[in-house]
């Protein structure tokens, strides 16, 4: 991890309430911008009794020799998960429609 720089310790310093009120100030601009609804607003905001940053941890490759470890990030409670599932809704019915066709024939 110390070689991409991708992630970083991050001690005692706790970044979840000023990314929950980042993401929500900015939802309430799209809001007041009339890009969202008022219902969409509601239901994408972040309640931070019900989030928590992603945790990182590691599996064994078992199978692999010397037993490498393969990190796994669980983001399931975090605070952009409803934004990422509201966007996914949003566009997988024009990827789903539209499907196209890779350099391999593989359909994506």
């Amino acid at each position: 991890m110390d070689k991409t720089k991708a992630y970083k310790c991050l001690g005692t310093e706790d970044p979840l309430p000023d990314l929950i009120r980042r993401t929500n100030k900015y939802l309430l601009d799209l809001r007041l911008a009339k890009w969202i609804t008022q219902k969409q607003y509601e239901k994408l905001c972040i309640n931070p009794n019900e989030v928590e940053l992603a945790h990182l941890y590691y599996l064994p490759k078992a199978h692999k020799s010397g037993t490498p470890l393969r990190p796994i990030i669980s983001g399931l409670k975090h605070p952009t998960i409803k934004i990422s599932k509201f966007l996914d809704e949003l566009l997988r019915p024009l990827f789903d429609k539209n499907g196209f066709k890779y350099n391999c024939n593989f359909w994506l």
